[in-house]
């Protein structure tokens, strides 16, 4: 979906083309880590580091892989003490 307007999109990639790559990085920091706290707030309480971990890497990558490809690496990233 994009609702933004041509002209909102071309002053937007303007101001970010504008900016130094450090200030780019920051921004692009920045946001990943709103996202992230978007993410952990939506949990449910009481869920232990590792349980939000797991849901994270769910939430962020499970639509990268095939259902068994993705369990593979879930079970490598997440057992035998590989957190």
């Amino acid at each position: 979906m994009n609702d933004t307007s041509p002209e909102m999109l071309r002053k937007l990639n303007g101001l970010y083309l504008s900016l130094t790559p450090e200030e780019s990085f920051k921004k692009m920091q920045s946001m990943c880590s709103t996202v992230r706290e978007i993410i952990l707030s939506q949990m449910p309480a009481g869920l232990s580091d590792l349980e939000k971990r797991k849901l994270l890497f769910e939430i962020y990558y499970r639509q990268n892989f095939s259902k068994e490809e993705f369990e593979k690496l879930k079970w490598r990233m997440f057992t035998d003490g590989n957190v």
